[in-house]
């Protein structure tokens, strides 16, 4: 759903836009009546600033529709139709993303896998890339095959060391590691963590994830 501090934005651009349909249609109006008159050059100007500003129009038309059916979208099908039908706005990635993780909750991994792959091959160079590097970790887990997911987010931590997701990444090798019966290897990982990121929210995580660890390995 749209939260009310994004209203004012959509209200101001559905205003311009019908600001830059009413210039165009006085301009094809002028060019009815007065077009025989107007010189070549002068025309083809005219022509050319008049079909640029359809095109915005058009543009602006499609990703203000795209935001709408997205805050709307609840289902896979709904969020797969986003992206085939407004592929050309920035808000057929977000969608593709979304639909990758519905389709994880939904326990489809395979289809999850396979979104987060074709985002990776459709969008090489988007900012949200390494979401889909790390859907594509989360996918191997769910699987069963904990010390493949290790791998992943471990290349992934090794190339995305400044990024939000990092620490995200970290606890993840230790959690597969665990799951894989590695267990001196995830105590290694969290210890380490903990000695870099002392006193964070992070730490915290890692903290309670390192008890469990140890109550896990404890004799009965």
């Amino acid at each position: 759903m749209m939260d009310q501090e994004h209203a004012p934005k959509h209200d101001a651009l559905l205003k311009k836009q019908a600001l830059e349909a009413h210039e165009v249609q006085e301009v094809l109006g002028f060019l009815k009546r007065y077009g025989n008159l107007i010189g070549t050059g002068v025309l083809a100007a005219i022509l050319t600033v008049l079909g640029s500003r359809l095109y915005m129009n058009h543009k602006a038309e499609q990703m203000t529709a795209a935001e709408q059916m997205l805050m709307r979208a609840q289902t896979p099908q709904q969020l797969e139709e986003i992206v085939n039908t407004y592929s050309s706005t920035p808000t057929a990635p977000v969608a593709l993303l979304d639909l990758a993780k519905t389709l994880f909750n939904d326990g489809e991994t395979a289809q999850a896998r396979a979104q987060y792959e074709r985002f990776l091959k459709e969008y090489k160079h988007h900012e949200m890339r390494p979401v889909a590097e790390m859907g594509l970790a989360y996918c191997t887990e769910a699987d069963g095959d904990f010390t493949g997911a290790a791998s992943q987010f471990a290349e992934f931590a090794d190339k995305n060391s400044t990024s939000y997701l990092h620490p995200l990444a970290v606890l993840s090798i230790a959690r597969c590691n665990q799951q894989a019966g590695q267990t001196d290897e995830a105590r290694i990982v969290l210890e380490d963590f903990l000695a870099e990121n002392g006193g964070t929210l992070w730490a915290s995580l890692a903290e309670s994830s390192l008890k469990e660890l140890n109550e896990a390995v404890q004799p009965k």
